[in-house]
């Protein structure tokens, strides 16, 4: 298949947001590699295929893009452009060029770096007689592309956007690239906002049409941020990317016409310098470093591994530490910028000002004399950065975690709310969380939020505070129960669960835009203080429990738990309900708690942990009722009080439950191996009474004691023999260390290595075998993964477990 038989179309139409502010009042294609806008290397890959027929798909700054290029043909090409008016997806700006695309099209990102052999994907494309080719790439960390899954033969399965870590089944990615045949246009909407790989390709594949993944070694890169954008430049330095640089000066040194250089200045190949630069004397421009065109650096600077556009002005003595300059940035004397710093266009950072590390400066800004910025200046913008983990946000207080840092979080929070909503934000009572929720509620209240304040409370009693107030929403701070000096942080909705990722994503990204929604001082809501709303939660369900039955049994109790805050609620409350109460702050062990239940005569002991979240239980035979038997005993509670009832558990659950479902008729859906999954599917079930109550057992640790003691005494049954209806449960678990960056490459691995098994892909990859099942999940917060199994016993859950660490661990050790 020849060149001139194919045409292309190359999506300019990105704003770049992520790499702002590169990319203010820059179209992202424009975004200068080597001296050269990355869309003008495109082109260059294009022709040098025979590929001169050339499509653009223009939306942000189009008019930039035409100037430069014009029609092409400076460039060798013809060049047609299709303007968007609104964004239309990467499958519906293709769709406006349907006139233009008459034959085998090749589409292709103007923002990403490549080297592909085109031809060689031609020819893939050509012999699977394919309706659509899609060029993929192994990424090592692939959380920010589209996950492709393709059989042995390369057809495509599925596609998996932007995936959790449970969700990576594979390190091959979309890069963007396509090889089409027209035909695909009538799968595309006229007008309509659509995605190649979230509308069109699955469209196909449920049209059971095949569709292909060519899979590349060939060098590729989306430059969608800065780390990105500077690696990119040091891949082509060290050859790993054959471009046309430009006339090389000596080995590794390319220098433009018109340069002069000091004879006393030191080059450090491998570099670039552009044309009619000035380097000073006694001036270092070191490895990795790419000066753009009339640039002028002063005497005794020093530049490394850095990135300097055109027209910069950089001043005697000043120094560049892996930072990125734009266009007419001026440095004046003894001026130092640390890594990964970008200084946006038209910027004066005057003498001796220090720019730390990972700071942005939005375009025309002035620094004064001597300032330590340490803070963005900026307007408005997106950094590919994480505050957010598997469960809320945490940290060291005055480490990760300090006033200021907790007043920004509450802008930004707030700034994702409208104005005038109203908040609950609570801690529990210790000074740390205090601290922190005090100026967190400063962050809210500047951005016209209302506040209610509440004095301590429990993570359980906070949700309960968002229903109750009829709130947007609300935070929970505590202390984490293994190190009190590490505080947890709980974004909690409406509903009173935790809040879902794309609202994380956009706390997140206001947090480091810092484009907060300051208000006037008119606009500043007042403050809500409530001093003791845990009488109201305690009064609430003391009248939906059935205290008649509770009091007719009298049941002894004994209470354990490391915080006074929780038996100063749950004590009088069970004694006021009729039980006879004992609770104990200080207890080492279950060996110390059995005993204490022999010697006072208690029913059953409860363990609640200091946040009130989770309960354990424990028989005076001495059986510990927790983590899986504990959802397995919820699980039967409800099955017995309401047959037939749906019951949500999260996939590393035991299959235990699906057999006591059987036995009352009653359904288990599994969810993704999250507090969040669960609660939500249980919330769409809350109707129903059944609902509640799981909602209550799962999460409300003093709420669930009241209304397990309350089933107990109601049905006249006791725990050992509830407990006794339940099959044993064999459940083993390991951890395995994995970088990062093989995660992926295990995942595809692993599926491709167990085809012949029954797999679940719901999150991670559950394996199921002739007597119990493995659980393979990539740990989101740490460089680990999960290996968990079920067996018919003890022995057999071990064996798998340790079989299936191996198989992780060998994968990696030979990557």
């Amino acid at each position: 298949m020849r060149g001139d038989s194919v045409k292309a179309i190359i999506m300019a139409g990105g704003e770049g947001s992520r790499l702002r502010p590169l990319t203010c009042d820059l179209p992202k294609p424009m975004v200068p590699i080597m001296n050269k806008p990355v869309l003008e290397h495109t082109i260059g890959l294009l022709k040098s295929y025979g590929i001169t027929d050339i499509g653009m798909t223009l939306l942000y700054h189009p008019q930039i893009i035409k100037d430069y290029f014009g029609n092409g043909h400076s460039y060798g090409v013809n060049i047609y452009y299709f303007l968007e008016e609104s964004p239309l997806g990467t499958a519906g700006g293709i769709k406006n060029a349907k006139d233009f695309l008459d034959e085998t099209f090749i589409v292709i990102s103007g923002d990403s770096l490549t080297d592909l052999d085109i031809h060689k994907a031609l020819k893939y494309h050509q012999s699977k007689k394919s309706i659509a080719t899609l060029v993929l790439a192994k990424v090592d960390v692939p959380l920010e592309y589209g996950v492709v899954l393709t059989d042995e033969d390369g057809s495509v399965k599925g596609f998996v956007e932007k995936p959790s870590w449970g969700e990576i089944f594979s390190d091959m990615v979309n890069t963007g690239i396509y090889i089409l045949e027209p035909e695909i246009l009538s799968y595309i909407e006229p007008g309509k906002n659509m995605d190649f790989s979230q509308d069109v390709f699955p469209a196909l594949l449920s049209s059971s049409k095949k569709i292909f993944g060519y899979v590349t070694n060939d060098y590729w890169c989306d430059i969608g941020d800065t780390h990105s954008y500077i690696n990119s430049h040091c891949d082509i330095l060290n050859g790993k990317l054959k471009i046309n640089i430009g006339d090389q000066f000596n080995e590794d040194v390319w220098i433009g016409p018109g340069t002069i250089i000091d004879k006393s200045a030191r080059i450090i190949p491998p570099c670039v310098i552009g044309s009619n630069c000035k380097i000073g004397s006694g001036s270092v421009i070191g490895s990795h470093t790419v000066i753009g065109n009339n640039t002028i650096v002063k005497n005794n600077v020093s530049v490394v591994r850095s990135i300097l556009w055109d027209n910069c002005y950089v001043e005697n003595g000043s120094e560049l530490r892996g930072a990125i300059l734009c266009n007419h940035v001026n440095l004046k004397n003894y001026v130092s910028v640390f890594e990964n710093s970008v200084i946006g266009a038209g910027c004066k950072i005057n003498e001796r000002s220090i720019i730390k590390p990972n700071i942005r400066l939005w375009p025309e800004k002035v620094v004064e004399p001597l300032a330590i910025v340490d803070r963005n200046l900026i307007w408005g913008s997106k950094r590919n950065s994480k505050i957010f983990g598997e469960n809320g946000i945490s940290g060291i207080i005055n480490v990760d975690i300090s006033p200021e840092y907790a007043t920004r979080l509450g802008a930004a929070y707030g700034s994702h709310l409208k104005t005038g909503s109203k908040v609950v934000v609570s801690s529990t009572n210790s000074n740390s969380a205090r601290m922190f929720k005090h100026a967190f509620i400063s962050g809210i209240l500047s951005v016209g939020i209302e506040v209610f304040n509440m004095s301590s409370l429990l993570t359980p009693i906070s949700r309960y505070a968002i229903s109750y107030l009829k709130t947007e929403g609300g935070i929970h701070i505590k202390t984490d129960m293994d190190n009190p000096n590490l505080i947890r942080v709980d974004f909690m909705d409406s509903r009173g669960t935790s809040i879902g990722k794309f609202s994380e994503r956009k706390i997140e990204n206001s947090f480091f835009r810092e484009d907060f929604k300051r208000c006037s001082s008119q606009q500043i809501s007042r403050l809500n203080n409530i001093t003791d709303f845990s009488s109201f939660y305690v009064k609430n369900l003391t009248e939906s429990t059935n205290i008649h039955a509770i009091k007719q049994h009298s049941l002894r109790i004994c209470i354990f738990s490391k915080s006074e805050f929780v038996l100063s609620i749950v004590g009088p409350m069970l004694t006021n309900m009729g039980c006879q109460t004992i609770c104990y702050e200080n207890y080492s062990d279950i060996s110390s708690v059995t005993s204490v239940l022999v010697e006072t005569n208690c029913e059953f002991g409860a363990i609640i942990d200091s946040n009130g979240e989770n309960l354990s239980l424990i028989s005076r035979e001495g059986i510990v009722v927790k983590d899986d038997l504990f959802e397995a005993f919820i699980s039967l509670i409800i099955f017995k009080r309401s047959p037939g009832t749906t019951f949500y558990v999260p996939i590393t659950s035991s299959n235990v439950i699906e057999r006591l479902a059987s036995r009352y008729r009653c359904v288990v859906k599994r969810t993704k191996n999250s507090l969040q999954a669960v609660m939500n599917e249980i919330l769409s079930e809350r109707s129903n009474s059944a609902g509640s109550d799981q909602l209550i057992l799962n999460f409300d640790a003093i709420a669930g004691l009241v209304k397990i003691i309350e089933y107990m005494c109601v049905s006249g049954i006791t725990l050992n023999q509830l407990l006794l209806e339940i099959p044993k449960i064999y459940i083993d678990r390991k951890s395995v260390y994995c970088p990062w960056e093989l995660k992926g490459t295990v995942m595809r691995r692993i599926i491709n290595d167990n085809k012949d098994k029954k797999a679940e892909l719901l999150d991670g990859i559950k394996i199921y075998l002739e007597d119990g099942w493995v659980l393979i999940i990539p740990d989101a917060d740490t460089p680990a993964f999960k290996i968990i199994s079920e067996g018919s016993s003890a022995i057999t859950a071990k064996e798998h477990c340790v079989r299936f660490h191996n198989i992780v661990e060998r994968i990696i050790t030979n990557c």
